[in-house]
């Protein structure tokens, strides 16, 4: 990997060096916009509002930045969305600094303004307030017996990856001139034409507002200048504010233009909004053609180019966004899950590997930070080399990159309804999920505790933990006399689960549709301008509505221990199993020893239990598939848990499987943590018995220990398991390079491990903010050899 030159080391040490801190900027620009417009329709509001951030955040070019754009004047800091959520931002703003999972400082200051200008506006006028209004009693109540996890009520509909390419080509000044296209050519006898001409008007103001933001940076650039000693920062400076100048409001010329463009556009989305997984998409695609054009035209080396990128990669890991308590349990992250692309295909099917896909794995290796998620999309055409490169990568034990089966990945998108080009295209958004750039919203809404499920259906519907009666009345233990029976039981568990989750997701999406339009995000959105229909009202070309299923390893191994102790060898009945989990195996050591050891595992490549896990998962999309969003388009699973597989476990008593109450279910797809002991090529088969092709991602996490990758002979070994199993069909593997010795001692000096990095579910993140519980979980996954 190439050494760090001196502007990298100052860039990454002040980074390294940043506390995460709560800035109140934002959140008072934002009530004072939305004060002033009160009355006026919603779409033109949210423009206004966008508008009077850009015109008013703090805008400063930090020392050595190549790159220019920040959020707040703090190298970590979060900016604040009240009209999304504030309430709890009241309730928690003196004890945010104090918790255990992704703890920000709140300055007095900040406060203070927030409590003088922000909160007592907001009350019962945010998003979550009207989501609450309306919400049933019941969903409320599963929610808050660990039922399910909701996405909307704290932050905005994610999982965004818009059409960056448009900008590069067209400029602010190009789009506007479409949307003034558009509104000459408005036919005001068609259904819906007022709605539309307001996000037209919505979507000029924010051309304008994106361009005036740019030039501000330019203007700052222009005064550095002219009180910088040094010649050479002096050069650099006058060069960011030319760049300013022209883009994001021209098309880009340079490669530099180009990196400073998708910047200044990345920004503003998430100023717009507090979505989580606003990704870069297929970066190396829509960005190789102005690398390419610098170096042929000897304008930039590729060591310029290398550093430009790092200094690129540093600023995504400025994005960071404060979470409500209980969301940062459940994804306990300063991450916000910026997934870039590298590799994959073109629209016509060939290989999609271009230099600047090596040269991004080359700045990612060097630097070792945990965003940009980097994520490789390897199909059966993806040279060997391009693999290996990735491996390299994987295997200085940060966790990155991601791989995925690009192949898989278009058979998705089949059956999601995209065309074969489109198919082609997409990419991975968030942690797993697949979308199609600049064409898509997959609204992945939260998760769904599929343990939980069965939990119910083991006590008739009432919650054991709570006494609470959660689910439907499907049979008393004694009353569950056969297999199918059980099954049917499960089942009819889950479909209720899913009826309330739906439920919730269909109330949030209106709500958002209605009071908290996205005109920018809207304007980089295929068919959102010519449909005259916000982003956040199904304006986009796809719109994906999602559920994560969790606890697949947990829910497989419970099963199949049923299966055979109850049904099958009869050893005892399901009363006398129920009683024991309820009992949290008190007195019953000897059976949960049995049950941990003694019966077939997830992972292992046993037929039983994979048949089982198939089974489950196949009938999870079974029930989501006859749930169908506003705009007719059924759901569908995606296997991932984040990190609320512990904040499940916390929810969830005993399981058949021999785990204690309380303690964290298993993560993503991968077996249950330290159950997979037939080695790699095992894990592998197993997984490969889903149906990736049908969910919206599954996610398999890999533990090896640094010698099962030594040499060139253990690196080749390591790329062979992956072209295995995507060979099977699998669809994601994601992996943790490293000792369970490390991490112990990371836990024991953890300011000794300041730096290292882990994979822990979709992402990866610094081990030693993690909390207790995570990092444990991490440290019992199993550790493999080749």
């Amino acid at each position: 990997m190439a050494d760090l030159t001196p502007r990298v080391q100052k860039l990454l040490a002040a980074f390294h060096a940043a506390r995460p801190e709560v800035f109140a900027e934002r959140a008072i620009l934002a009530t004072r916009a939305y004060a002033r417009t009160e009355g006026q329709p919603m779409l033109l509001r949210r423009a206004y509002v966008l508008r009077e951030i850009l015109e008013g955040v703090t805008v400063l070019i930090r020392e050595g930045e190549l790159i220019v754009g920040c959020k707040t004047p703090a190298i970590l800091g979060s900016p604040l969305y009240p009209e999304v959520a504030c309430d709890w931002v009241e309730k928690e703003l003196d004890t945010i600094a104090l918790r255990d999972e992704a703890p920000f400082h709140v300055s007095e200051e900040t406060k203070a303004a927030l409590r003088a200008e922000v909160f007592d506006y907001w009350r019962g006028k945010q998003v979550y307030n009207r989501i609450m209004e309306v919400l049933p009693p019941e969903v409320q109540r599963a929610t808050d017996e660990g039922l399910f996890f909701h996405y909307y009520l704290n932050r905005t509909i994610g999982h965004i990856t818009v059409d960056y390419e448009r900008v590069l080509k067209k400029g602010f000044l190009g789009l506007k001139e479409e949307v003034r296209a558009q509104m000459r050519n408005l036919r005001w006898q068609e259904p819906g034409s007022l709605k539309k001409y307001y996000l037209l008007q919505a979507m000029d103001i924010c051309c304008d507002a994106a361009i005036r933001f740019a030039e501000r940076y330019a203007e700052v650039a222009e005064r550095l200048a002219e009180t910088e000693p040094d010649p050479q920062r002096q050069d650099e400076l006058r060069k960011i504010a030319q760049i300013c100048r022209h883009v994001p409001a021209h098309p880009a010329r340079t490669f530099w233009e180009a990196l400073q463009s998708f910047w200044f556009v990345h920004l503003i989305l998430n100023l717009e909004t507090n979505s989580y997984a606003i990704g870069p998409g297929r970066f190396d695609q829509y960005l190789y053609p102005y690398y390419r054009a610098d170096l042929e035209a000897g304008r930039l080396t590729r060591e310029e180019a290398w550093e430009l990128l790092a200094c690129l990669w540093i600023k995504f890991n400025e994005l960071t966004v404060v979470k409500e308590g209980g969301t940062a349990k459940a994804s306990t992250t300063y991450n916000d899950f910026q997934n870039l692309n590298l590799g994959g295909q073109t629209a016509d099917g060939r290989d999609a590997t271009n230099d600047l896909s090596y040269l991004c794995l080359e700045v990612t290796g060097a630097l070792k930070l945990p965003q940009p998620q980097v994520s490789v999309l390897i199909s059966e055409k993806t040279p060997d080399q391009f693999l290996l490169k990735a491996c390299e990568v994987i295997r200085l034990g940060f966790g990155m990159p991601a791989v995925f089966n690009d192949d898989e990945k278009v058979l998705a998108l089949l059956h999601k309804g995209k065309t074969l080009e489109d198919a082609r295209l997409g990419g991975i958004n968030g942690c797993v999920e697949l979308n199609v750039q600049g064409k898509d919203n997959m609204a992945s809404s939260g998760y769904l505790n599929l343990c939980k499920c069965l939990e119910l259906a083991l006590n008739d519907g009432i919650n054991p933990v709570t006494g609470n009666r959660l689910g439907p009345a499907t049979g008393k233990p004694e009353d569950l006399r056969t297999w199918d029976q059980l099954m049917e039981a499960f089942r009819q568990q889950v479909a209720h689960a899913v009826e309330l989750k739906t439920t919730y997701d269909s109330i949030a999406r209106q709500i958002y549709a209605q009071f908290c339009p996205v005109p920018f995000t809207s304007l980089l959105m295929s068919d959102c301008m010519e449909k005259g229909r916000d982003y956040h009202e199904g304006g986009a070309r796809y719109n994906l509505p999602l559920i994560c299923g969790v606890g697949t390893g947990t829910l497989a191994d419970s099963l199949v221990a049923i299966k055979k102790l109850v049904y099958e060898e009869r050893e005892l009945s399901l009363e006398d199993l129920v009683a024991v989990l309820r009992a949290n195996f008190q007195g019953a050591e000897r059976l949960r020893q049995r049950l941990l050891h003694r019966m077939p595992k997830w992972g292992n490549g046993d037929d039983e239990v994979d048949t089982l896990a198939y089974q489950a998962v196949d009938l999870f999309c079974d029930i989501l598939e006859q749930y169908h969003n506003e705009e007719g388009t059924p759901y569908a699973a995606n296997m991932i848990p984040t990190t609320t597989h512990i904040y499940f476990g916390d929810f969830t008593g005993a399981t058949p499987d021999g785990r204690l109450a309380g303690t964290p279910l298993s993560e993503g797809i991968s077996p249950v943590q330290g159950m997979d002991t037939h080695g790699p090529t095992a894990v592998v088969r197993s997984m490969a018995r889903l149906d990736h092709a049908r969910c919206c991602g599954t996610l398999l996490n890999m533990k090896f220990h640094p010698t099962a990758l030594t040499g060139e002979e253990g690196l080749q070994k390591f790329a062979h398991l992956i072209r295995t199993y995507f060979k099977l069909g699998g669809h994601h593997m994601q992996f943790n390079v490293g000792s369970a010795e490390t991490l112990r001692a990371a836990q024991r000096n953890p300011q000794e491990y300041q730096n290292l990095i882990v994979r822990v579910a979709g992402y990866s993140d610094y081990f030693v903010r993690l909390s207790r519980d995570l990092q444990d979980e991490i440290i019992s996954r199993t550790e493999h050899g080749l």
